[in-house]
């Protein structure tokens, strides 16, 4: 069950109160038969997910937006859920067929695979005109907090971070991002199996804290939590913009966007621009292609880690770093690694001089990008 903390960030009251008044169903807490056929079919029940599923049918019964990837991260958050990279699936319709149902949303949970545990959350409900919403949230975890963080907390206090691998890793490590500052690791141990780390705010306001793990296709985040230091958590989705996004407004080659975001954002953050070195475009190209072929997100995905292929391309390099994402757009993979406390790092490190980036379009609409960066390039 989530703590009052965590309700404290769920659907605001007006919009429950609007769903009753209106006619509209409200999926119920427990899962009914035919949702139960589907939960059997899509993966491991976690509440917290299916508080999303229900969160996405009753907005569509609402005619409220979609929830593109921040919206579906924050309401995860708002569940008390902490795994990271979630898929949504949403069908409607009048006197829908089950079995059928049943069948789509198999098949939509065979289009995307990564590692660790197949985790869902399944609800349906009815809009007023009596259309029927079946909605799902999957994805793959790959740890799991044996400890919640808590949502509120005060500057000063020490939070113990407590965390269990499902996936196979050879390491893991916690990084912490604050409202000022850059993102910083905290001191921690592994055994192979189990993470613990213990971190203290320093100041009022918002912490995100992820957990990130070297698996089988590189280090990558596996669990991520926010924390609020004598601040209210937000009771609605804040502005997640990202630096540096305005850049790409109006820029139809979206490689030469999400370069030009890259640029901005270092300049708005006091860096130093960077080189766009056509070797790493070819690099990023190249990787970002395995990526869609494989339709897994990840350092390595049988081409080598970044320092691999670099030395294989016959580059060196004094340090190198690399992002990578899937995302429905450019613009929302730009504001994704910018969230990511890992990946902003890269975005932020002052050493680098030179990068390149790849981004190539899924036949589903969506894009996978990557970014490589470099110091000293040779």
């Amino acid at each position: 069950m989530a703590s009052a903390q965590q309700a404290q960030l769920q659907e605001p009251p007006w919009v429950w109160a609007q769903s009753s008044a209106s006619g509209v169903h409200v999926p119920d807490a427990e899962l009914t038969d035919h949702e139960t056929d589907l939960q059997n079919k899509c993966g491991a029940s976690e509440e917290g997910l299916r508080r999303v599923a229900q969160r996405l049918v009753l907005r569509k019964t609402l005619d409220l937006p979609y929830l593109d990837l921040d919206g579906l991260t924050f309401a995860q958050r708002a569940a008390g859920d902490a795994h990271v990279w979630p898929r949504a699936w949403i069908v409607s319709g009048r006197a829908m067929d089950h079995d059928a149902t049943v069948a789509k949303l198999a098949q939509w949970r065979t289009t995307f695979h990564d590692i660790g545990e197949r985790r869902c959350g399944v609800a349906s409900g009815y809009a007023r005109d009596g259309t029927q919403v079946v909605a799902a949230i999957a994805l793959d975890a790959a740890a799991d907090l044996v400890t919640p963080i808590p949502t509120k907390t005060h500057a000063g206090t020490w939070l113990s971070i407590d965390a269990k691998m499902i996936a196979p890793a050879t390491g893991a490590h916690v990084v912490v991002v604050g409202p000022s500052g850059d993102p910083r690791t905290v001191p921690s141990t592994f055994d192979g199996t189990n993470l613990r780390a213990r971190f203290a705010p320093e100041r009022a306001g918002e912490f995100t804290v992820q957990i990130v793990a070297d698996v089988a296709t590189g280090p990558r985040p596996v669990l991520e939590a926010k924390t609020f230091a004598d601040v209210d958590p937000p009771q609605r989705m804040p502005s997640l913009n990202a630096p540096g996004e305005s850049a790409g407004n109006g820029v139809t080659d979206e490689r030469a966007a999400l370069a030009a975001m890259i640029q901005a954002l270092r300049a708005q953050r006091s860096l130093g621009a960077l080189r766009r070195d056509a070797r790493l475009d070819a690099l990023a190209l190249a990787h970002a292609e395995r990526m869609k072929n494989a339709h897994t997100v990840g350092h390595d995905v049988g081409d080598g880690d970044p320092a691999e292929r670099l030395q294989n391309a016959g580059l060196s390099a004094r340090e190198s770093g690399e992002n990578v994402a899937h995302a429905q757009s450019v613009l929302l993979a730009h504001r994704a690694l910018w969230q990511s406390p890992s990946h902003r790092a890269n975005l932020e490190r002052a050493e680098y001089d030179a990068f390149g980036v790849a981004v190539l379009d899924d036949p589903d609409g969506s894009v996978w990008t990557c970014e490589i960066f470099a110091r000293a390039l040779r």
